[in-house]
């Protein structure tokens, strides 16, 4: 059942980026073209699995249970942090010339402009395997032993992240406040203001930063 959408628009989203119905083909290589679509079910059967795997890790290592909550509940928060700040920098980065253009849109752009394609509606395993692999190898020098509870919340977040995003264009907003809440800014940001709503597994940021716009129905 899709989502019941407001189609109005502002000027900050560019007449030739209006959201569309269908999808398109983004590469000519039937390979590159099958990876850069995926079914939210691939991602919870290969991210379920590392999750266990850093739980298990983080008491095989000896954090106590304590430890182990406290530093999972940090990592969560660290996801929430990340995907705003992912969001908003590296998503609706500013592309200048051709070349960065066609990156703007392989990156997200193509979602905007067909934000009901089902099949582009979670991160392509190829690219979150990459930045957790990269993320990964930072954190491990810093926290230690903590990087496997930190991974496992983070893992955690990016999972609430990537099936609330697949919710939010694929089902009507359910009646919890909290999540229509969500459900309300991640439309607004298509729909109406792509400047605002950036957070989308959580508002809090948005908060923070003063990007939340919530328009009453």
């Amino acid at each position: 059942m899709s989502a019941t959408m407001n189609t109005g628009r502002t000027e900050r989203i560019p007449e030739h980026m209006a959201p569309q119905k269908g999808q398109i083909r983004l590469f000519k290589n039937p390979l590159l073209e099958s990876l850069s679509k995926i079914s939210p079910l691939t991602v919870l059967a290969i991210y379920l699995p590392v999750i266990v795997f850093f739980v298990w890790q983080s008491f095989a290592v000896g954090i106590s249970f304590p430890v182990f909550i406290a530093v999972f509940l940090y990592g969560l928060v660290s996801w929430t942090l990340f995907e705003y700040i992912f969001h908003r920098y590296i998503f609706h980065f500013t592309p200048h010339g051709e070349f960065q253009k066609r990156v703007s849109f392989l990156f997200h752009g193509v979602h905007h402009q067909y934000p009901n394609d089902k099949k582009r509606l979670v991160m392509p395993v190829a690219l979150s395997i990459l930045i957790g692999v990269v993320l990964f190898a930072l954190t491990r020098p810093l926290y230690g032993d903590w990087t496997w509870p930190n991974s496992a919340g983070f893992a955690v977040g990016y999972l609430a992240y990537d099936m609330t995003h697949y919710g939010i264009h694929h089902f009507k907003p359910p009646p919890v406040k909290w999540l229509r809440t969500l459900w309300k800014s991640h439309l607004d940001h298509h729909f109406r203001d792509s400047s605002k709503g950036y957070g989308v597994s959580s508002p809090f940021w948005d908060v923070v930063f003063g990007t939340l716009k919530v328009q009453k129905s």
